[in-house]
């Protein structure tokens, strides 16, 4: 799971860049097809053994994601791609509310109190002393609160189907939903120069083929909470790109709001250490 935040951060960044000559859609689906494309060169044989489960699930998680994407890189048009993965990743927040609805189990104070403080995080970034607004941020918000039923049903339907099935019809999803996405919206065309090509081939490798389609497989040995502290790796990432590839400034007021979201989400996974009994200096 870490492994898989880890390579997803790196799209922040490469998102960044790539909008400055190609629009949202057309990237999303540019990028979703040639992950398609490798995935079922790769396990051609896996898919022939795919079941009603799997592809239902996989489409459901598609659109859920189609939406994700969506939103951040509407986001990333106007605001820095370090606050896409540190607002986007708090909807770890999210999930104990989804669970306490929808599954009956309420989370642990560290959860609640994980939560306050990113909110008071994303609060500082959009409305403290200073900050001025930016629409890029509601977009961000939007896409926290689809990732966040994102990690949801995936720790779901991932124990109920194949999970590397499911990741591959996700990732055919997407490609078809931005797709139509793009011909609806945009003038849908495929990369035009050896930059283009690099950005959306690094996109669709990295952040897609083994990004998002081994999130079920490794998910499906975890509870929706826990997949979502390893969220915390993501920001860190995404913050340190952005400050070295694209000069991203990092003012003291992004500095106290990201912390706070970073301690809110790490929060949760701390755990307290126990001494033994009868422990004598």
């Amino acid at each position: 799971m870490a492994s898989v935040i880890l390579a997803r951060s790196t799209s922040f960044v490469i998102s960044k860049i790539s909008l400055g000559t190609m629009p949202p859609f057309n990237i999303l689906a540019v990028r979703f097809l040639l992950a398609f494309i490798i995935l079922a060169a790769v396990f051609f044989k896996r898919l022939r053994e795919i079941d009603k489960a799997a592809l239902r699930s996989g489409i459901i998680l598609g659109v859920i994601l189609n939406a994700v994407l969506a939103f951040e890189l509407y986001g990333m048009q106007t605001a820095e791609s370090s606050m896409s993965s540190l607002i986007e990743n708090s909807a770890f927040m999210l999930v104990p509310v989804f669970m306490i609805i929808f599954q009956r189990t309420f989370p642990s104070k560290k959860n609640v109190l994980g939560m306050a403080l990113a909110f008071c995080g994303i609060i500082i970034l959009n409305f403290g002393p200073g900050a001025e607004f930016n629409i890029g941020y509601i977009y961000y918000l939007a896409a926290m609160f689809f990732y966040a039923i994102l990690i949801f049903v995936t720790s779901i339907v991932s124990k109920n189907a194949d999970p590397l099935l499911i990741g591959i019809v996700q990732v055919g999803t997407m490609f078809i939903v931005s797709f139509a996405e793009a011909l609806i919206y945009e003038d849908f065309r495929m990369p035009a120069d050896g930059k283009e090509w690099g950005m959306v081939l690094a996109l669709a490798i990295v952040c897609t083929a083994f990004g998002f389609t081994l999130q079920p497989v490794a998910q499906r040995g975890l509870s929706a909470d826990r997949a979502g502290m390893f969220s915390v790796l993501s920001p860190l990432g995404a913050v340190l790109w952005g400050y070295i590839i694209l000069a991203e400034p990092l003012t003291p007021l992004k500095l106290v709001g990201g912390s706070l979201i970073l301690i809110g989400i790490a929060l949760p996974s701390v755990k307290r250490k126990h001494l033994p009994p009868n422990n004598h200096f």
